[in-house]
């Protein structure tokens, strides 16, 4: 599905970058004096293709919009590879989609990929071991599953660690021979929860410092790794870490939202102003030097 960008710019975040955007953006296309838009194309998962920011109540079962599980949930509009295809002017070829693995990536998402390719945004690997599972039965199974969520969060931090870097090599080495002369981005994924319980918010699922504790740590395996997997490829890697501390789930305020009983699929993912922090921060990896 191809979606041609040639709207006025979206706000990423903040006024500095309005402004800096106001002023007149141009591709290195269009300032070579070439009339042909730059050619994007995003690849990734739920986090990538905007759930959670802000349209998804009509989720029947995870990722999927009929009972049947045959049409996924839409990608939304202030997804952040919207906000980049806009403000660059650019042809974005948006494949990413809720639910994908990586190596749903390798074998749905690259065929628009090809020497012409000019930008390529990819966020995928935290689904690859079941993590969005694990987190809805820590908050659905409450205190009396405390021992087991920890446990499980702890065996995906060391999949993480020791299975994910030779899934990523496969993925990015297929994205760099398909898009070779194209410029790479890797994205990293928000710490969702703070290292500390917040007791006086219910928004995490009143999960304990302990649970808080191996998900920051397992956030942190995650984007260790796939940073080190894209500096092999000379890719570049956008880590959200800093950005969003202080905004995760029951932060102030939110970047990442809390949980969403009537939406769970939207939970733990960032929202709306969360887009906006994740674009700006990709935009500083490809906006353009002239």
């Amino acid at each position: 599905m191809r979606t041609t960008h040639r709207t006025s710019v979206i706000r990423l975040t903040g006024a500095a970058l309005a402004a800096g955007l106001v002023a007149g953006v141009t591709s290195p296309a269009s300032a070579a004096g070439d009339p042909s838009p730059l050619r994007y194309v995003a690849l990734g998962d739920s986090v990538a293709s905007g759930i959670g920011a802000g349209r998804t109540t009509d989720s029947v079962d995870g990722c999927w919009a009929d009972e049947a599980r045959t049409r996924r949930i839409a990608n939304h509009a202030a997804a952040y590879p919207n906000r980049i295809a806009s403000a660059l002017k650019a042809d974005l070829d948006f494949t990413a989609y809720c639910g994908a693995s990586v190596a749903h990536v390798r074998k749905y998402q690259l065929d628009t990929l090809s020497a012409a390719t000019d930008l390529v945004t990819v966020q995928v690997g935290a689904n690859d071991f079941g993590y969005a599972r694990v987190l809805e039965q820590c908050v659905k199974g409450a205190a009396d599953n405390i021992g087991i969520c920890n446990m499980n969060i702890a065996r995906i931090n060391m999949q993480y660690r020791l299975e994910l870097p030779g899934k990523l090599r496969k993925l990015y080495d297929k994205i760099k021979l398909r898009a070779k002369n194209a410029k790479v981005v890797v994205v990293g994924y928000p710490r969702i929860v703070s290292p500390d319980s917040t007791p006086l918010c219910l928004s995490d699922g009143i999960m304990p410092r302990s649970t808080h504790q191996q998900m920051t740590r397992a956030a942190a395996t995650l984007n260790a790794t796939l940073k080190r997997e894209a500096e092999h490829q000379d890719f570049e890697f956008v880590d959200p870490t800093n950005s969003f501390k202080g905004h995760e789930v029951c932060g102030d305020p939110e970047w990442v939202n809390g949980i969403k009983p009537l939406a769970f699929v939207d939970s733990f993912h960032p929202n709306t102003a969360g887009h906006e922090a994740l674009g700006w921060l990709v935009w500083q990896k490809v906006k353009p030097t002239a």
